[in-house]
């Protein structure tokens, strides 16, 4: 969120979207906000679409531990209380979705695009799916298969694994 709000003091005028996990928003996105409903007003193009990828978990931290150390997933430390960016974002005076329909996706962005505010989109996200690069080395891969493994969910995990390896074969196509 401070970059996305330097870039609109920097340029008022053009269009600028900013995109942030829900731990980032807890950490400082929420109070930057603030900053956004006090600032949009003076800016010439008054758009600022600002995505919340809403989990409940630090996701970035989780996999991390998982590939690269084998650790199974640490709920004490990983989950996030919730929030309700979408409403916070609207006590502001800002505009606010809160999308858990895949299908709905589209529509808050044409939105936020139209909108004659910043808009908040807050997206309910599965935080079991993996934060992974297209091409795992296959020992961390190894690793991370015996760390879910160990893991209460393990085949859900294992099941959006396979999803994710299969849609990155086919993009490589």
């Amino acid at each position: 969120m401070p970059y996305a709000i330097a870039a609109k003091l920097a340029h008022p005028d053009r269009l600028v979207v900013a995109l942030a996990g829900d731990g980032a928003m807890q950490m400082n996105g929420i109070n930057e906000l603030i900053t956004v409903s006090r600032l949009w007003r003076h800016w010439t193009d008054p758009r600022l679409p600002i995505l919340v990828l809403n989990n409940g978990d630090l996701s970035e931290v989780s996999w991390e531990m998982r590939e690269t150390e084998g650790n199974p997933r640490w709920a004490d430390s990983q989950d996030l209380p919730s929030f309700p960016f979408a409403r916070y974002a609207e006590l502001l005076g800002l505009a606010a979705v809160r999308v858990d329909d895949p299908g709905a996706v589209g529509a808050a962005w044409d939105a936020a695009l139209a909108a004659d505010r910043p808009m908040l989109i807050e997206a309910i996200t599965d935080p079991e799916v993996p934060l992974l690069p297209p091409h795992l080395p296959e020992g961390t891969a190894r690793q991370l298969r015996d760390t879910l493994a160990a893991e209460a969910d393990h085949e859900h995990l294992e099941d959006q694994l396979r999803r994710q390896a299969l849609t990155g074969v086919q993009a490589n196509r």
